[in-house]
């Protein structure tokens, strides 16, 4: 029942045609996420082509059911040949990175308001946007100057200024309330998918040095996370808004970060990791 396509450049593949792997991290913040895939045996005229920038497009679910997982383009491509196979890595970033890269320069009048700088700056790129609503939308009474990389720019007026989640995602822009999720209501159980789990192990933490370098914030939020794995699933992705069903875990919980895993014959989960809203 599994089913996948995955296009590179101007070239398109389903699993039936190509054997490959795939690791998709997302993540609820304003960080830029990086894919990584394996493809075996594409024809030597087809590596040769792979180049920095091509257009890279995940979309995989079962018979019936598939949907978008990644939409981004390749940063990185290596080939080596082992044994009898030709295998080609690629780290992929995802959509408009090189858009948020872009250098922007303008100055706004006294009294704009957040709303009205962050529509123009995304107007002039012509970006598509999933979601635009500020938590605050604060009114520069001295006006503003934006000078710098676009995702600079945008993070320092909509998460510090306006505390609000600006998140890409399979191609989107979602600007909200951090409170607020980008979908809501899909439920997890074992009947839809949910893996079982082991959580109800005592386990005894020791504390590493890399441990002792996280933040209070970061080590207060993995203190109340819960990791959970289910069945490859691209309905779930960053800051939705889930309710969990099983023998040790019920209620509704965010989505804080999680990784979509497939191939062929191997994994085939979406591992998420998620806290109480």
């Amino acid at each position: 029942m599994r089913e996948a396509s995955l296009q590179i450049g101007s070239k398109k593949y389903s699993m039936d045609n190509l054997y490959f792997e795939f690791d998709v991290p997302f993540e609820d913040s304003d960080t830029i996420q990086t894919a990584k895939f394996k493809a075996y045996n594409l024809s030597e005229s087809t590596r040769k082509g792979i180049k920095r920038g091509d257009v890279i497009i995940l979309n995989a679910g079962y018979e019936g059911d598939v949907g978008a997982i990644f939409v981004g383009q390749v940063s990185a491509c290596s080939h080596k040949h082992q044994n009898t196979e030709w295998i080609t890595e690629i780290s992929a970033t995802a959509a408009m990175d090189q858009w948020l890269n872009s250098k922007v320069s303008k100055t706004y009048a006294k009294g704009s308001t957040a709303k009205e700088i962050v529509s123009d700056l995304l107007n002039i790129f012509g970006v598509e946007i999933g979601d635009f609503s500020l938590a605050t939308n604060k009114v520069y009474d001295r006006g503003l100057v934006c000078n710098g990389k676009v995702k600079d720019e945008l993070k320092r007026i909509v998460v510090n200024d306006c505390k609000s989640r600006f998140l890409i995602r399979c191609g989107k822009i979602i600007i909200n309330n951090p409170t607020d999720g980008v979908n809501k209501g899909y439920l997890l159980s074992p009947e839809t998918g949910l893996l079982r789990t082991d959580e109800e192990k005592v386990v005894i933490e020791v504390e590493t040095d890399l441990d002792t370098k996280k933040t209070t914030e970061e080590k207060d939020e993995e203190a109340q996370t819960k990791k959970r794995n289910s069945l490859l699933n691209y309905h779930l992705g960053p800051a939705d808004i889930i309710r969990i069903q099983s023998s040790d875990l019920n209620g509704q919980f965010i989505i804080v970060r999680g990784t979509h895993k497939g191939s062929q014959s191997g994994d085939w989960k979406t591992e998420i990791e998620v806290r109480p809203t």
